[in-house]
């Protein structure tokens, strides 16, 4: 395992996830400057994940096939310049643009970084996976902390401080030492065993993630879209729910980590399983109380519904060995830009029964997840857990 490109790919990670997840600070002020109803406000979140996930595929299967190292300290540079001029936009449509330009750096950045991490993880590529991931969800942790400190603090004008650190990491990446950014995919120049390979993937399996990661998306996504919403609408400031959410989202980057580790012992299939059988029970406990227990309770569902966050993306890889790029397309990509237009979908539900009852669908969501989590089969699932 070649630490240094790993613990780049983990800060850049970090970088281009946090300038994302400054949003669902951002657009309870914007909803309040411009004077968008909640379905406007889901649809922005889906313009994002429309372009930030769902052309994933399409930059990864480029990456499979070309020298595209600069896909990362660019997807970088890219994605903060965009979330930093969010703040500026004179109305709805050039928030709409904006953030559509921001997802294209990031559909840049996560599939060839991806391929990065899983070329130089050697023989422990599980673990630099988890590594990886656990950059994404620790940026989209801090996201609303440091939208709270940058927008709640100096106004929507002081999100142009992402930049800053944006230029900083492209630069370390772009000029460190080594061949990290141009190596190539195992796919590249092999056609015809590429092709063998295509028609000995388990598609039914690699389907049913992607279904599952659909699912989990969706309500990961409306869930920390409409969170700060939900608890002002319970009587908590806006800066509480930013608060709760980086909790929430904490939880989930630790939980990411260690079920990626905890899935080479169990086997990915349980990790799913019981994850996204716990997530309902912990969410449902957090919306009936109130207090300091709030706090635990955020953890713990964070934790539950991101504990598999890395176990697909590795599952995935090993369903498509000859073809990293897609393979993380397809996870980070497909699955998140269609959970993505859930948010849309439950900012309708809000708007017809109410934002509290459309929290208790998002609650209960990932029980189906489980069960179509526990028709997976792959080629490392133990013969122990086809039975």
């Amino acid at each position: 395992m070649e630490k240094i490109p790993i613990l780049l790919m983990f800060l850049g990670h970090i970088w281009v996830d946090t300038s994302q997840g400054i949003l669902p600070v951002i657009l309870p002020k914007l909803k309040e400057t411009l004077d968008l109803n909640y379905f406007q406000v889901g649809f922005v979140v889906t313009v994002l994940n429309m372009t930030s996930s769902v052309i994933q595929p399409i930059f990864g299967y480029i990456s499979d096939k070309l020298r595209t190292g600069w896909f990362v300290p660019v997807g970088i540079l890219w994605t903060a310049c965009m979330m930093g001029l969010l703040g500026w936009a004179p109305g709805y449509p050039s928030v709409l643009l904006l953030v559509g330009f921001a997802g294209l750096g990031t559909a840049a950045f996560h599939p060839r970084a991806m391929m990065v991490v899983n070329l130089v993880s050697g023989s422990r590529k599980g673990l630099g996976t988890a590594i990886f991931s656990t950059g994404g969800n620790l940026g989209f942790a801090l996201g609303p902390m440091v939208g709270s400190l940058l927008v709640l603090g100096f106004g929507l004008h002081a999100t142009i401080g992402l930049l800053g650190p944006g230029v900083l990491m492209a630069l370390t990446i772009f000029f460190c030492p080594g061949d990290f950014l141009s190596r190539e995919s195992p796919g590249k120049g092999k056609a015809k065993s590429g092709d063998e390979g295509f028609h000995s993937v388990l598609w039914g399996s690699l389907i049913l993630t992607c279904l599952v990661v659909t699912l989990r998306s969706w309500v990961y996504l409306s869930f920390i879209t409409y969170l700060p919403m939900f608890l002002q609408e319970q009587g908590l400031p806006l800066k509480t729910g930013s608060l709760m959410l980086t909790v929430f989202l904490a939880g989930g980057a630790a939980a990411g980590l260690y079920g990626g580790h905890l899935s080479d012992r169990v086997g990915r299939r349980r990790v799913i399983i019981v994850s996204m059988l716990l997530y309902p029970v912990f969410m449902s406990l957090m919306i009936l109380s109130s207090g300091p227990v709030l706090w635990l309770l955020a953890a713990a569902s964070g934790a539950a519904l991101l504990a598999s966050f890395s176990v697909t993306i590795v599952l995935a890889q090993e369903l498509l060995p000859r073809n990293l790029g897609l393979a993380s397309g397809l996870i980070l990509g497909l699955g998140f830009g269609m959970g993505g237009l859930g948010a849309a979908v439950s900012g309708w539900i809000a708007d017809m029964v109410g934002l509290y009852k459309m929290v208790w669908v998002l609650a209960l969501v990932p029980m189906l997840g489980s069960v179509i989590g526990a028709f997976i089969r792959a080629p490392s699932l133990s013969t122990s857990e086809h039975r």
